[in-house]
């Protein structure tokens, strides 16, 4: 059984019992459950439900791991022969969540 849910902007497909990186929840505390009713598609066994846009009534129940940040991202410009040269540095937040249970 695996569902297709969109959680800050992206799609992603989860069974139970898989981790993933999203976007970071800041409301939502480590330990805590977190309820994704964007559930675009569901398959169970040989059935397959589609939403239009979200399949009613279905839910994925996550619990959130830990807040985190990637590692440092890098951007650099230049421009040949003229002195000019500019570095700036990105760190992104995320939320790693294990899917508990999916219903539907």
């Amino acid at each position: 059984m695996y569902a297709i849910v969109e959680v800050g902007g992206k799609q992603y497909k989860l069974s139970e019992g898989e981790a993933f990186k999203t976007e970071r929840f800041k409301s939502v505390k480590e330990g805590e459950e977190v309820v994704i009713d964007k559930v675009i598609a569901l398959k169970k066994d040989d059935e397959v439900k589609i939403g239009s846009p979200y399949v009613e009534g279905a839910k994925v129940k996550a619990t959130l791991v830990k807040n985190g940040r990637y590692r440092k991202v890098l951007t650099v410009k230049f421009k040949g022969r003229k002195g000019y040269r500019r570095v700036k540095n990105h760190r992104q937040w995320y939320s790693m969540l294990k899917v508990e249970k999916i219903e539907g």
